[in-house]
């Protein structure tokens, strides 16, 4: 069975750059290229959500605790409100850093 590589954008750019500098075909290379970049613009461009929305949808999921006193476990400052044991403001940092950006 033959072995498979993934490569992002920049890496097979990086790639054909190393290899024709090492003198070497990129042919099959470049085709690649070019089949990404015909499916590139593909890339479900609906799915491309704003930060609020993104944040929005990962709230809907989460569990939501109220109370008083409540202790956030990422900044431990009291709040009446948890989104999964954190405050808003520890949450909404941490779902953005899971936001892929394209």
């Amino acid at each position: 069975m033959p072995a498979i590589a993934r490569f992002s954008k920049k890496e097979l750019i990086e790639l054909i750059e190393t290899t024709e500098a090492a003198g070497n075909d990129t042919t099959e290379l470049r085709s690649l290229l070019a089949e990404f970049e015909q499916e590139e613009p593909l890339k479900n461009p609906a799915k491309q959500i704003n930060d609020e929305d993104y944040i929005a949808e990962l709230r809907s999921q989460s569990y939501i605790e109220h109370g008083t006193d409540l202790e956030c476990m990422v900044c431990h400052d009291k709040f009446n409100q948890l989104i999964s044991g954190t405050c808003e403001v520890c949450f909404r940092k941490w779902a953005l850093s899971t936001k892929k950006v394209d």
